[in-house]
């Protein structure tokens, strides 16, 4: 099953929130922009499953992980100043199962 990516509205930057009952690999939370770079202020991951999991979060290269994450646990990241996603990169999580919740919030400049 798919992650269903929201985009609440963000008066700068970008919210992007990412929910799935059953993640499969290699889901994509931010597309990528042909002519721009995604950087990011802050990630929470939410593990949703009875048991701990590992998930990755990637662009070009990981940026997070992968990391394990106990059962109903989650983790949060600030990053000041943001990481940086290379222009034209999209910005993936990859957990082999499990259900999952994660947040990301920064700026495509």
């Amino acid at each position: 099953m798919a992650i269903t990516i929201t985009t609440p509205q963000a008066k700068i930057g970008f919210i992007a929130n990412g929910v799935s009952a059953d993640a499969n690999a290699g889901e994509t939370i931010l597309a990528a922009n042909a002519t721009k770079s995604h950087k990011i202020a802050h990630v929470t991951f939410n593990n949703r499953s009875a048991g701990a999991l590992a998930f990755t979060l990637a662009g070009a290269a990981n940026l997070i992980g992968p990391i394990s994450v106990g059962a109903n646990s989650s983790l949060q990241w600030n990053f000041n100043p943001h990481m940086e996603v290379g222009t034209n990169q999209e910005v993936t999580i990859t957990v082999p199962i499990g259900a999952i919740a994660v947040f990301m919030q920064g700026v495509t400049e």
